[in-house]
């Protein structure tokens, strides 16, 4: 299953995010959207789970503070905010943030932690960015592109079990 994450578009949807997006089964939105709207553009090209952020409008029933869900066995953690480590005790799983603006790729044992950074905005020294994960049983696979170019910023693949 191939999934879309982006994180902090402040109400802008590049053109160059949907040659991204175009393969996607599910987009994952980290927060710090923009207008609510936006989520029926991202929709017409896949599904889209999302969380708010600080920049959005509370108590929005379409972006709660986190969401769980599951994506081919792998339990899945989202939220706008990066998470604590003492938070961080479903294993093996992956947590997703926002709100850096940075992208972030670490693994421990069988906990990824992970950040898209930004889609604008991008934090200094970064540039737009966002990933995809490609879920299987058994295998968990990340790209970090870069927005601008395509390239591909960071690749790693990774085996868990339930």
């Amino acid at each position: 299953m191939l999934v879309a994450v982006i994180a902090d578009t402040h109400g802008v949807l590049p053109p160059e995010l949907f040659g991204h997006l175009a393969n996607c089964e599910q987009i994952l939105h980290l927060g710090d959207l923009g207008p609510p709207w936006l989520l029926a553009e991202l929709g017409a090209v896949a599904p889209v789970l999302a969380v708010g952020g600080n920049m959005d409008l509370p108590g929005t029933p379409e972006l709660p503070e986190t969401r769980r869900l599951e994506l081919a066995g792998l339990p899945v953690h989202m939220r706008h905010h990066p998470w604590e480590a003492r938070e961080m005790v479903e294993s093996p799983a992956v947590y997703l943030h926002g709100h850096t603006h940075a992208p972030r790729v670490d693994r421990r044992d069988l906990v990824w932690h992970l950040c898209p950074g930004a889609v604008t905005y991008p934090a200094q020294g970064h540039e737009s960015t966002m990933l995809h994960l490609d879920v299987q049983p058994g295998l968990l696979h990340v790209t970090l592109f870069d927005l601008a170019d395509g390239r591909v910023r960071a690749q790693n693949a990774w085996p868990w079990r339930c």
